[in-house]
């Protein structure tokens, strides 16, 4: 159980300033490719996403609002709680992804 927060509080320590100074860099320097097509797949209502990665600040943004953040104008940047429970949720999703395509699959 300590892994697991662990592991959240490394991602969260590097997603926030790196999406803050980089947002037009790609996602897949901090989400694996099950993650963001689910993420993509989720925000956009879609079965399939697209075959190319979103950028790092579109997938924050995203992740931010699986948190919570409600992304208005005056809002500012999400913060460090937000992104954390965004990732939670993120991860039960990218894992029922993955169970879902594999299932398809098979």
């Amino acid at each position: 159980m300590s892994y697991l927060f662990s592991r959240s509080a490394v991602r969260l320590l590097y997603i926030t300033p790196e999406a803050r100074l980089a947002p037009d860099s790609s996602c897949d320097i901090i989400l694996e490719p099950a993650e963001w097509q689910a993420l993509y797949a989720t925000i956009h209502h879609q079965n399939y996403p697209h075959t190319h990665p979103p950028t790092l600040g579109e997938a924050v943004g995203w992740i931010a609002k699986l948190g919570g953040f409600l992304g208005r104008k005056h809002d500012g940047f999400p913060g460090v709680k937000t992104l954390w429970r965004g990732l939670r949720r993120l991860d039960d999703i990218a894992m029922s992804w993955l169970l879902f395509n594999q299932l398809k699959i098979t």
